[in-house]
């Protein structure tokens, strides 16, 4: 039974932007989790200053009731982009998808500004009072425990083997799942 046990090793999955290093849950792992939670808080903080940036011009240029009426909708525009962000993010975290597939309009969009259309410049404000409530969920999901749901499988699947397989020395096994 000792000799079986030293040979019995548990089948580690790989998960998507980790490997197996969620496995063992070491200083790299935590140290790409810091890097996408400092990457994620640093483009809210972009998209906060240029929603700022809106805000501020409308201030500046608008008289006093289309004023009102702008700051409004612009609140309304940050409110659903929160509502509509948090519920994708969970609904991606309940049923995550095994490929994603990005759009390249804010690309185009970005390049046009690049090349002096104010037009597209003023878009890519725009576009931030839409775009903030997605980057505040997927900021906020960096934070959490396991940081994807192909990570809370792979876990799960991980504590079955373990109960099914008691003769592991629980001294082997990782912290996270030690008895």
């Amino acid at each position: 039974m000792t000799e079986r046990s030293t040979n019995l090793q548990p089948p580690i999955p790989s998960i998507p932007l980790f490997g197996q290093a969620w496995y063992e849950r070491g200083f790299g792992y935590w140290t790409k989790r810091a890097l996408i939670s400092i990457a994620l808080g640093l483009l809210l903080l972009l998209s906060i200053v240029f929603i700022w940036a809106v805000v501020a011009t409308i201030i500046d240029k608008a008289s006093s009731w289309p004023r009102v009426v702008l700051l409004l909708l612009v609140a309304a525009g940050v409110s659903w982009s929160h509502y509509v962000g948090f519920k994708q993010v969970q609904a991606r975290n309940i049923k995550p998808s095994s490929n994603t597939v990005a759009g390249s309009a804010g690309v185009i969009t970005g390049a046009a500004a690049y090349g002096g259309s104010s037009i597209a410049g003023g878009l890519i404000l725009l576009g931030q009072i839409f775009a903030v409530g997605w980057i505040t969920a997927n900021f906020a999901y960096s934070l959490r425990r396991y940081v994807s749901t192909f990570e809370v499988r792979a876990v799960d699947q991980m504590q079955e083997w373990f109960v099914e397989h008691p003769e592991f020395p629980n001294h082997q096994r990782p912290k996270q799942f030690q008895q």
